[in-house]
């Protein structure tokens, strides 16, 4: 049945709310709406739904929100979770909710934490009655079973982030849509002006499909006795809508579960409201913490100019003395510094007779001038003073994978630890890949020693001096540079550049990870054999307790393991046409990979728990 346009309408934006998004996507993607004109109109709502269909657990590993993780300490951390989602959508949403305030839209976010997200999505739709759905570009993998199954009209926000309307109309021909529990937090988002802020700034939380609420927050324990009792019960569909204490109604129709058997009676549906302050941009001396461990913060945004004064960087780095020297490299020696702010840095400092420092350094400040990513080391600016060049960067605290791994001979670093790395890293080459304002980067260097790491263990890609913009022009390289052992096959033969050179790099990072081997290992019996040439016919006959560092011992998971395996042995491929991008390289080793059976039909054994 088509929608009265004269009744206010809900357009719901879906995302994947594990992935990480900036205030400009955001606000590009609304702007895009309301300039179409068909799809907003006066007194609509906009819902921000993002779905998170991995939680971290309190014992350090992400786990799925199944309902039976909805309890005890599992539901804490999944409500802090989404709750830390929920203030920043609505932080990053400020400014398009005055945009749209003229026009008479309202803007509020919902994160819903539940998997698969294709039904994540499709409950929240139709529960709240939406006249419009606006798929991220993320989501498309499913678009088939969306425009299936979503009864409303529907769109896709392009690569570009401009809006492309897929079905313009509704639908009755869809399937029963099975309900299931979900943990829920929604929240307006509040103008600057003329609101009180105390009805506004409240947040409702709710688990599962089930009516009733409670207006006081409740204990964990209730909620544990209130979902075991429920799951004991044949369900059957019910609707409420929750009002705020203000009594005004809070226009969210959610779709519910009641038992029928020994209890008639509907389980209780928390509602918890709390007040949100909104995070201010905070100033140098109180910059967001880099490392949890040992408590060293770094700048969120970049100074006004990049340009540090040769004084400022010798103050810091007490005239570059030798008890500050971290370390040399073919560029220079890198120092540790402190600016009067309280910013640790590292001051790599060219070395005069570097034939390749000048290059290195305009390449450096040029391409991490556009890099900002949790998992990319960020560079603060640099210093020129006659033939002198600086480049500073944070510091990051706990030196490089390459110590961990080769050189740390006492705890050994551990197997969730080297997962969360390679995840880590992959994300941080699927930005410069994907994500990066302008052309693709090319790193040219990924190796172990370019991987540096917080005591938590966080990555964090260093060392850009090879790096390249791809462009248009011949992707052929006169001279090879980079580090041998990580130089792919097609670089090597025929100087030939590309996103799949730091695929294949991170194939041999990956390996690396899983054997605790170099590239050059005495402890391999063949010492003509490269560390492919090992790893291949292991992963092959899935011989992976052959392949595993035996320094830990049977301490790893083996499902994980063998994802790291296979996506290795894809990324290693002598054929770049074959390797996965940076995107599905995440998404495999994440364990998501049902879109790329094409990928994995290369890989003739499979596993499975």
């Amino acid at each position: 049945m088509e929608n009265n346009p004269l009744m206010p309408g809900v357009v719901v934006i879906a995302y994947d709310a594990t992935k990480d998004r900036s205030e400009r996507e955001l606000k590009l993607t609304i702007d895009n709406v309301q300039v179409r004109g068909d799809i907003l109109h006066a007194g609509d709502t906009i819902t921000l739904l993002g779905v998170l269909h991995k939680v971290p657990h309190p014992l350090g590993y992400q786990m799925q929100p199944r309902p039976e993780s909805f309890m005890g300490m599992n539901v804490r951390a999944m409500e802090e979770e989404v709750s830390k989602k929920v203030d920043m959508y609505v932080n990053m949403l400020l400014q398009s909710a005055e945009d749209c305030k003229d026009e008479g839209v309202d803007i509020e976010v919902k994160i819903t934490a539940g998997t698969p997200i294709k039904k994540v999505v499709l409950q929240e739709v139709t529960t709240c009655n939406a006249t419009w759905v606006i798929l991220d570009r993320h989501l498309r993998r499913d678009l088939r079973f969306y425009l299936k199954q979503i009864p409303c009209k529907v769109a896709l926000i392009q690569d570009n982030l401009s809006v492309e309307v897929l079905r313009p109309y509704n639908t009755a021909d869809t399937d029963n849509i099975e309900h299931n529990l979900f943990f829920s937090m929604s929240n307006p988002v509040p103008l600057s002006t003329g609101q009180d802020k105390e009805n506004i700034e409240q947040s409702v939380t709710s688990c599962g499909s089930y009516p009733a609420s409670i207006s006081s927050l409740e204990s964990s324990d209730m909620l544990k006795n209130n979902l075991a009792s429920s799951f004991t019960y044949r369900s059957q569909e019910h609707s409420f809508s929750a009002r705020d204490d203000s009594g005004s109604n809070s226009k969210q129709e959610k779709s519910g579960r009641y038992t029928e058997g020994e209890n008639k009676y509907p389980t209780a549906l928390q509602i918890i409201q709390k007040q949100h302050q909104n995070p201010r941009r905070q100033r140098s001396s109180d910059a967001p913490v880099l490392c949890a461990a040992c408590g060293i913060k770094t700048q969120l945004y970049i100074k006004d100019s990049m340009r540090f004064s040769f004084s400022e960087i010798q103050l810091a780095t007490d005239d570059f003395s030798k008890k500050n020297l971290l370390g040399e490299g073919g560029y220079g020696l890198v120092y540790i510094g402190k600016l009067n702010d309280g910013q640790l840095i590292a001051a790599k400092v060219r070395k005069e007779e570097s034939t390749q420092g000048f290059t290195e350094f305009h390449s450096e400040v040029y391409v991490l001038s556009f890099a900002r990513h949790k998992n990319i080391v960020m560079l603060l600016g640099y210093c020129c003073k006659e033939n002198l060049n600086i480049l500073v960067y944070e510091y990051i605290c706990n030196k490089s994978l390459e110590w961990h791994l080769f050189d740390k001979t006492e705890n050994v670093l551990e197997w969730h630890q080297r997962h969360a790395i390679a995840i880590g890293t992959a994300k941080g080459l699927r930005f410069l890949h994907e994500e990066c304002r302008g052309s693709p980067i090319i790193h040219r260097d990924m190796r172990p020693s370019n991987i540096l790491l917080t005591h938590d263990f966080v990555p964090m890609l260093g060392d850009f001096g090879l790096a390249k913009w791809k462009t248009s022009d011949d992707p052929v390289d006169k001279r090879i540079l980079g580090t041998l052992g990580y130089l792919a096959p097609e670089y090597i033969e025929n100087g030939i550049v590309s996103v799949r050179t730091d695929v294949y790099a991170f194939g041999i990072v990956l390996i690396q990870l899983i054997s605790g081997h170099k590239v050059v290992d005495s402890k391999r019996e063949d010492q003509r054999e490269s560390l492919r040439q090992w790893a291949e016919p292991l992963i092959v006959r899935l011989a992976l307790h052959e392949l595993i560092d035996p320094r830990l011992g049977e301490s790893y998971d083996t499902y994980e393991l063998y994802h790291m395996a296979r996506t290795a042995y894809l990324c290693v491929q002598s054929n770049p046409e074959m390797r996965p991008s940076m995107g599905e390289v995440v998404r495999l080793l994440e364990g998501e990979d049902d879109h790329f059976h094409h990928l994995a039909e290369q890989f003739i054994p499979h596993f499975t728990k």
